[in-house]
């Protein structure tokens, strides 16, 4: 009955010397010459990883233009909101 117990704690203590060697020798940074980028694990429809976005990207000027129209609109509305509050207020 001793055995039961000893023998799996014994064999772990055993092998708990040995470990197989960590990746680059160690080293804490990756191996940039065997590094891939992480691949989706989920089901992509296009192919890659920000292909589920709800707007199109394909078309790299208009996405741009309207990227700016839309962060623009959001930073410049509460200024005009001031300005029409102070205009209507001064008549």
């Amino acid at each position: 009955m001793l055995s039961r117990i000893f023998t799996p704690a014994l064999r772990s203590v055993r092998n708990a010397g040995h470990h197989a060697p960590a990746p680059n020798n160690g080293a804490t940074l990756p191996d940039m010459a065997k590094w891939k980028p992480q691949t989706p694990t989920s089901f992509i429809h296009d192919g890659y990883a920000m292909s589920k976005v709800p707007f199109n990207v394909r078309n790299h000027r208009l996405f741009m233009l309207k990227a700016t129209l839309f962060l623009a609109v959001g930073f410049w509305a509460p200024f005009i909101v001031v300005e029409y509050q102070l205009r209507k207020a001064n008549q």
